[in-house]
């Protein structure tokens, strides 16, 4: 009886050994798991941050090129306009008293449409991101409104 109670006590013995030791080895690699993870995860924030950034700049890049070809269109249809005004002056200056009211009409509507166009382009630098496509499209709009109404 002896010798089975010393023999159970040492299998209780060793049994608690192994697992306690194994435990403690458990608990290292799972915290060195959850270490690589984070470091994983910051990494990956890291460099999502970065793209989004360079895709914040590439669309900032892109907006202000779009803006610069606008004010380009606008400030051509404003020449446009303003050498159809001379027209309709120096058309006024030989033209008979009915043709002059027609002209002077003309001339209206031409200086209108200048002053349309001015105001987009004072709003072109301030338009926001979010409103941007709609002005574009709008003044875009305009512009080709005013090129058919020159050509006519």
């Amino acid at each position: 009886m002896k010798k089975i109670t010393w023999l159970v006590a040492s299998m209780l013995t060793l049994g608690m050994l192994t697992f306690s030791s194994c435990s403690d080895k458990t608990k290292d690699s799972a915290k060195d798991t959850v270490e690589g993870a984070k470091e994983d995860a910051e990494e990956a924030l890291d460099k999502t941050k970065d793209d989004l950034k360079d895709a914040g700049d590439d669309f900032k890049a892109k907006l202000n090129e779009d803006k610069e070809a606008l004010k380009t269109e606008i400030d051509g249809a404003i020449g446009n306009l303003d050498k159809k005004i001379e027209e309709a002056d120096a058309k006024m200056d030989k033209a008979t008293a009915k043709e002059k009211d027609k002209w002077k009409e003309r001339k209206k509507e031409l200086q209108k449409e200048k002053e349309d166009l001015k105001v987009s382009l004072n709003k072109l630098q301030a338009e926001t991101d979010e409103k941007w496509d709609n002005f574009k499209s709008d003044t875009r709009t305009k512009i080709d409104k005013i090129k058919a109404d020159l050509n006519n």
